[in-house]
């Protein structure tokens, strides 16, 4: 413009580079443009104002959105809005909250975004005062509450909201299937799926993923096969990672590892999480060898294992009672890469050294932790020495399970399992009374798994 001799530029080509500005967070360029819309004078505009609280919004330059809000001539429920979402973006709710109480004009979107913002640094109960007070709703505000319900575990006020919403789109329909599916509850996830079938809605992308994690948590075989061909028949682009991602950890899980095995091959970069879907699968579904031999792969490839990473190895190795790979691992995870054990990885370890019948070396690990351990390792090794008839070590393990847990039967009875091996049939009379003088009951018809 400035080369070809065209007039100088005004406030819509100033909004209009702040926007763009805005799109790419490109702080330092949207900066120069302010200071050249300072020149032309066009600063104190709405337009030019709206776009640089936005982008100094986007950017957490709190300070500076506010000065170009008080510094305008005129302002809108655009300008008004654009800084209440910056407010929210730096966190600071208070002041996003006395913004929004203090707007001349609210339309839709300002109560939609207010909302919003609650949801996501948690304050739901606030969300759901606003979003009953909001004057109309939209399918934003229903998606954006049934999604907050759903970060929170509170699936039923989800599903009640959702029943609400008389027009459902992609949206409420994914928040719904994923917020079942991350809190575990993947049989009604898969319900859902149903009811919007039956509904002649054609799920995309986002849904089939969360459908595939419904069925890597159920181990569901002929729900998977079904779920893969859909995926395969259909315009879905295997090559987005996420997508590629979950193919791979569903027929993992579901036990499909030849098939998994192929997606996994053909992925165009294998990342940490796809490698610990194909070993957790492995592990699973016992082939401890090839997890291991995947995992060495894994790093020979140039990824570095995060300490998820080592709980997969860890519990494969467990599972295989590969001890002496459990222990090239665990040194591998604090001398190579300098992780500190979790609880979890010290817990595998205990379970691994107690079947292989090294119950003291699995004692001193517990008692040499940093940290404190958990009844995970404990109950490892009170299973350990049920296994290998240790009572004496059996004693002294669960009287940590006693002091870690005194609600819970299933120490009582693991011991009480071993005095009666031993034929130490007083022992289990008085284990049988502390455990009536605590309240400690068996639940009727339980079966208690050994470790």
């Amino acid at each position: 413009m400035k080369r070809d001799s065209i007039v100088g530029p005004d406030k819509y080509t100033f909004s209009s580079l702040i926007k763009a500005c805005s799109n790419a967070l490109a702080l330092r360029e949207g900066r120069i443009i302010h200071g050249l819309s300072v020149r032309y004078g066009t600063e104190g505009d709405v337009f030019v104002g709206s776009s640089l609280i936005d982008l100094y919004g986007k950017c957490e330059e709190i300070k500076l959105a506010r000065k170009v809000f008080d510094g305008m001539r005129v302002t809108n429920e655009v300008s008004w809005t654009a800084l209440m979402v910056g407010y929210l973006n730096f966190g600071d709710l208070l002041a996003a909250k006395y913004l929004f109480d203090e707007m001349p004009v609210k339309n839709l979107a300002t109560w939609n975004a207010m909302i919003k913002g609650l949801v996501r640094f948690g304050e739901l109960k606030s969300a759901r005062i606003l979003f009953d007070e909001m004057p109309e709703r939209n399918k934003v505000s229903f998606t954006t509450m049934i999604d907050g319900y759903a970060k929170v575990g509170d699936m039923a006020a989800a599903r009640l909201l959702f029943d609400e919403l008389s027009e459902k789109d992609l949206f409420s329909w994914s928040a719904l299937i994923s917020g079942y599916v991350q809190n575990g509850k993947s049989n009604e996830a898969l319900k859902v799926f149903g009811e919007m079938w039956a509904m002649n809605v054609k799920p995309d992308e986002f849904i089939m993923v969360s459908l595939m994690s419904a069925c890597s948590q159920l181990g569901c075989v002929e729900l998977a096969r079904w779920v893969d061909s859909y995926i395969s028949n259909n315009s879905f682009d295997l090559g987005r990672p996420h997508v590629a991602a979950a193919l791979v950890d569903m027929n993992a899980k579901c036990g499909n590892m030849e098939r998994a095995n192929l997606l996994f091959e053909k992925m165009p970069k294998r990342d940490l999480i796809s490698f610990c879907s194909m070993i957790q699968g492995f592990s699973i579904h016992g082939h401890g060898v090839q997890a291991v031999a995947l995992f060495d792969r894994m790093i020979n490839e140039g990824l570095r294992p995060d300490d998820v990473a080592f709980t997969v190895i860890l519990t494969a190795c467990m599972r295989a009672g590969l001890v002496e790979n459990g222990f090239r691992y665990f040194d591998l995870m604090i001398n190579e890469y300098s992780l500190s054990p979790s609880p979890d990885h010290y817990a595998c370890m205990v379970d691994l050294l107690g079947k292989s019948g090294k119950l003291k070396a699995a004692y001193e690990l517990i008692k040499s932790m940093p940290v404190e351990p958990h009844s995970g390792a404990w109950g490892a090794l009170l299973g350990a020495c049920k296994l290998h008839c240790d009572t004496d070590l059996a004693e002294e393990v669960a009287l940590q399970l006693f002091e870690l847990e005194p609600h819970s039967a299933s120490s009582y009875v693991v011991l009480s399992n071993i005095y009666a091996e031993a034929n130490r049939w007083l022992e289990v009379s008085h284990l049988r009374d502390k455990m009536s003088e605590r309240g400690v009951r068996k639940i009727p018809g339980c079966s208690y798994v050994e470790l």
